[in-house]
């Protein structure tokens, strides 16, 4: 008996120290695809990603994966995403780790123009499905994609593309963009950018709460700019709260497409937002956007009903506090209580009031 016993200890231990296991720490690209087949808990560590090459992350139901180290993509002009993550019920943590995107070798200050440049990082995971602690350096371009993802909580990421201020290089380096998707939080995040901090693109039930943006186009939704079909241009039911905009072109910037098909925008509520340094406008909502520009001329396609603001309140280094232009019949019952945005060096303009605002 005390040989079997000391025999069957021997063969646990020796399964323990197995090769099988140490495998679920990746360390080389080549070695991924086999961990993601074998591990429901995998490391990747100190890794780099050949050059025009997604590093395709599809886990397990119910597997964890932790970065460690830095993450880098070899560079080459692609559309990329460089990295995506799929799953269900899946936990990713960053743990200190740097995803680092290396922008500056695409940069040249022409954003969506010029090289071609790849989004950064992908999200479509589903079923209470959580992303934590993740560091993203240097986007070449957008930086997060949540699409056709569902019960996801995106919780403190760092999203840092200042490098790119210098001689003004980084563009369209948006730091959360949504769409498709439902039941998405994101929480207790900082983005330094040069775009939106975040855009909803389209999709219901959305949450961000106690962000903190600098550098970029502010709390965004751009409604319509992906598709002429109008299930694609609804959004709805969409709350961020406690967050923080400072020295950026807009704090909240509201925008429709009034060369996209119908659609609609509802029940979206901005409350306890602090604004600081702002250059252009604190509050903008405008009907009036084709092919990535202002026209002037709204249109009601896609009409905005029941935007909520309360205890917004900011100051601006120049530009307009407050710009709404609505078309006729685009806009209707909007609440605003303690908006208040000083220090405009131009009066606001507005072709529909909110009530409890004077314009």
């Amino acid at each position: 008996m005390k040989l079997f016993i000391v025999t069957l200890l021997a063969s646990i231990a020796a399964i323990q120290a197995s090769p099988l296991n140490a495998s679920c720490t990746v360390t080389s690209y080549s070695g991924v695809a086999a961990a993601l087949q074998s591990c429901s808990a995998l490391v990747i560590k100190d890794l780099t990603v050949p050059a025009k090459t997604t590093l395709e992350l599809n886990l397990k139901s119910g597997a964890s994966l932790t970065f460690a180290g830095t993450i880098r993509w070899e560079y080459a002009q692609w559309q990329g995403p460089l990295i995506e993550i799929k799953g269900n019920k899946v936990t990713v943590n960053g743990a200190g780790a740097t995803l680092d995107g290396q922008g500056a070798k695409w940069w040249d200050g022409k954003g969506d123009s010029g090289k071609i440049k790849p989004k950064f990082l992908r999200i479509k995971t589903t079923g209470g499905s959580v992303l934590k602690n993740i560091k993203l350096l240097n986007c070449p371009k957008q930086c997060v994609s949540i699409n056709s993802a569902s019960n996801t909580v995106l919780d403190h990421f760092t999203i840092d593309v200042s490098a790119g201020d210098s001689g003004s290089k980084g563009h369209n380096t948006d730091g959360f963009d949504v769409s498709s998707s439902t039941g998405i939080t994101v929480q207790n995040s900082v983005v330094k950018n040069q775009d939106d901090c975040v855009a909803v693109n389209q999709g219901s039930n959305y949450i961000f709460q106690n962000l903190t943006c600098s550098g970029g186009h502010g709390l965004s939704l751009s409604v319509g700019q992906t598709s002429a079909s109008g299930s694609a241009n609804i959004v709805k039911n969409v709350t961020f709260s406690d967050c923080t905009v400072t020295n950026s072109d807009n704090g909240i910037h509201v925008k429709t497409h009034s060369d996209a098909g119908a659609g609609s925008v509802s029940d979206v509520t901005y409350k306890n937002i602090k604004l600081s340094g702002i250059r252009k406008y604190g509050i903008s909502v405008q009907e009036d956007y084709e092919k990535g520009n202002s026209t002037g001329t709204p249109k009601a396609n896609i009409p905005i009903t029941k935007l909520t603001l309360s205890n917004v309140k900011g100051t601006m280094s120049g530009g307009m506090g407050v710009y709404i232009l609505c078309a006729s019949g685009g806009c209707s019952n909007w609440p605003w209580s303690g908006v208040s945005i000083t220090s405009g060096k131009k009066s606001n303009y507005c072709t529909f009031t909110p009530s409890g605002f004077s314009c």
